[in-house]
């Protein structure tokens, strides 16, 4: 083959493109791993059938935050979290909520839930070994609380167990008491999964003082030493005490969330630091459909008197000073409209719309409620894939900074609640992109310009899209023959 003498002007061009650019460049792969359903739907173990209640108690058709509750302690909290559980439903004697309390999947179901949301146990509402629906709800408890090394149970002996001796001429009520607890420590106390503070079990008490009891008699008759916790401030001064819990702060305003009456009894509390503080938080209170009600009310405030309740012990303990345990009123009391379980309404919805490129979304009701914003991309509208989480203070995303190949999208932004209260989902928004850019410059770096080359040349060079992505090219073709 003749040698040929070539000249070679080097150049930048544009031409259409002819190959692709983005073959070398990395695509954000759509590849869903949940669906609109699972995001929107029922994620708690609120009963799917439940309908909600007038008093305050939201449907089991809600998607609720599963941020950790432990977010809205006060920072470098080592504070445990648990649920007030009432064990109580299934029978003639209360509501139906659509389960029944001694069903060992439904404990399992709500047990799951409390531990995805951050909690450390339950703290049972019992009855005494003679009410059997109660009895064998806490038994299933304690069985699922030992198949987990992060979760504790504990036993709060409620004055109901004692009211059928209390009402029977002769019965011997201390006796009864301690009756009870003999059979507590037997059952449940020995448990490795049961509350304890050292070595110590814990056993916690709910108007008992309603009949006169012989405490240093029940001290001593009871095995294991348990640590006795009382109610409310005077809870502290209590006969046998080795602490006491908070409740609800109730007045006749329906909009006072109690919050004196939690500070009232956290600066007590810290008046007495060997004693067991455990503090409370609520989402409000109606009794309106208990049997037993007397139609107190402490409104909600879509989420502000949980919010504030739980935010309160910041105000008292620290980390050099910290908040013993927390329990939450109540975890499934639906008479009294403190059911927890079915997560608290914050009251907000998300609209999402698309500027070019850039997806936004407005909120209406209170931002303080939402922890962050998820944006969903999906392919048919049903199955989704988490793209982005962004901070609740942006309203925006530029998406032109995800490598999405050619085609058709759908993006959703959903609100994720502040921990217990309701994520809320925006529609969707279509958004369609185009892999192959319409131009493309050649930058040529070899040979140099205006240099001169026997036979045929290699060429090399970058080539830069529209869009800004760079792939090294061999470009034998750019030759001119001299």
């Amino acid at each position: 083959m003749t040698s040929l003498a070539m000249k070679f002007y080097a150049v930048a061009v544009v031409f259409p493109i002819i190959f692709n650019p983005l073959s070398s460049f990395a695509v954000t792969q759509v590849v869903p791993t949940t669906t609109l359903a699972a995001q929107t739907g029922n994620n708690t173990s609120t009963s799917p059938s439940f309908g909600g209640t007038t008093n305050g108690n939201i449907s089991g058709k809600n998607n609720i935050s599963k941020v950790s509750a432990t977010t809205l302690l006060y920072p470098g909290a080592t504070t445990k979290i648990y649920a007030h559980l009432m064990a109580w439903f299934g029978g003639s004697g209360h509501m139906n909520v659509g389960y029944a309390s001694d069903d060992p999947a439904q404990v399992t179901r709500q047990v799951n839930d409390m531990l995805s949301r951050g909690l450390s146990g339950a703290i049972i509402d019992w009855y005494g070994p003679n009410n059997a629906r109660v009895n064998d709800a806490s038994l299933y408890v304690k069985q699922e609380a030992e198949k987990h090394s992060n979760f504790d149970f504990a036993i709060m002996e409620d004055v109901g167990a004692l009211k059928p001796c209390g009402a029977t001429s002769g019965c011997d009520v201390t006796g009864r008491m301690i009756k009870d607890l003999v059979y507590a420590y037997n059952t449940f106390e020995e448990s490795p999964a049961y509350m304890r503070v050292g070595t110590r079990p814990v056993v916690f008490f709910f108007g008992v003082d309603a009949y006169a009891l012989d405490w240093a008699r029940v001290r001593n008759g009871v095995p294991g030493n348990p640590i006795f916790v009382f109610r409310n401030n005077s809870g502290f001064t209590h006969s046998q005490s080795g602490g006491s819990f908070s409740w609800e702060g109730l007045s006749s305003d329906p909009n006072n969330m109690g919050l004196g009456y939690l500070d009232s009894f956290y600066s007590t509390g810290n008046k007495y630091p060997s004693l067991q503080s455990v503090g409370s938080s609520y989402k409000g209170f109606d009794d309106s459909i208990a049997s037993w009600g007397s139609n107190r009310l402490l409104n909600q405030q879509c989420g502000q008197t949980w919010l504030k309740t739980m935010a309160e012990a910041g105000k008292y303990f620290s980390t050099s000073n910290q908040l013993d345990s927390m329990q939450l009123v109540t975890w499934n009391d639906y008479e009294e409209g403190t059911a927890l379980e079915t997560g608290i309404n914050n009251c907000v919805s998300v609209s999402a719309s698309l500027s070019g490129s850039t997806l936004g979304w407005t909120l209406s009701g209170q931002a303080n409620t939402v922890d962050h914003f998820t944006i969903f991309i999906s392919l048919d509208g049903v199955n989704l894939m988490r793209l982005a989480t962004v901070a609740n203070s942006s309203r925006a995303l530029d998406l032109s900074t995800f490598s999405l190949a050619s085609g058709a999208y759908k993006f959703f932004v959903q609100a994720v609640g502040k921990p217990f209260l309701t994520n809320k989902m925006s529609g969707a928004v279509s958004y369609s992109t185009s892999t192959l850019p319409t131009t493309t410059s050649v930058s040529i770096s070899s040979p140099g310009n205006n240099t001169t080359v026997s036979n045929t040349p290699t060429v090399s060079g970058k080539a830069i899209s529209s869009v800004g992505n760079i792939v090294d090219a061999d470009l034998c073709g750019w030759c001119e023959e001299l």
